[in-house]
């Protein structure tokens, strides 16, 4: 006599509502998919910065000398004065007025009491001989070349008051 073992059925059942979410869950997981899908095909492409110079741009130039003077380093361009050559004064009695001059050797430019030289230097006042630059109670003057050669050329131009 042979005895037949059966394999017990295990039947699962799902309710029509659990298959109905399931579905919703599904559909929307794929509708949420196909719109990140089109997001990202149509977003802009990501801007790149360029590249940086190999060197340092005499245009962009950190001052760091505060830094610095707290930890007792002096640094180039800090509180040494900025290479000036000056062509012209225009001075009051006062020591109001303004200088021309050549900073780093560029152009000349014209520059008021109370503006900004280079690197924090400020003209600070103009005399008949020279001009006077202040930077973080340090001061530097600048005098006429010129005059050093021949003392004669300085003239004075007559007041208008």
């Amino acid at each position: 006599m042979k005895l037949a073992l059966k394999k017990p059925v295990v039947q699962f059942s799902m309710s029509p509502r659990l298959v109905q979410g399931l579905r919703m869950v599904l559909w929307l997981g794929t509708v949420g998919l196909a719109v990140w899908v089109l997001i990202k095909l149509f977003a802009p492409a990501p801007v790149v910065a360029p590249a940086m110079p190999a060197q340092a741009s005499a245009n962009y130039q950190i001052d760091q000398s505060p830094e610095a003077r707290l930890m007792g380093v002096e640094t180039a361009g800090g509180l040494t004065p900025p290479s000036v050559n000056l062509l012209g004064i225009f001075a009051n009695s006062e020591g109001k007025g303004a200088a021309v001059m050549s900073i780093e050797g560029q152009p000349a430019q014209s520059k008021r009491v109370g503006d900004e030289v280079a690197n924090g230097w400020t003209l600070e006042e103009v005399g008949p001989t020279f001009a006077v630059m202040r930077r973080s109670g340090q001061r530097h003057q600048v005098n006429l070349p010129i005059l050093e050669a021949d003392p004669n050329l300085l003239r004075r131009v007559p007041s208008s008051g």
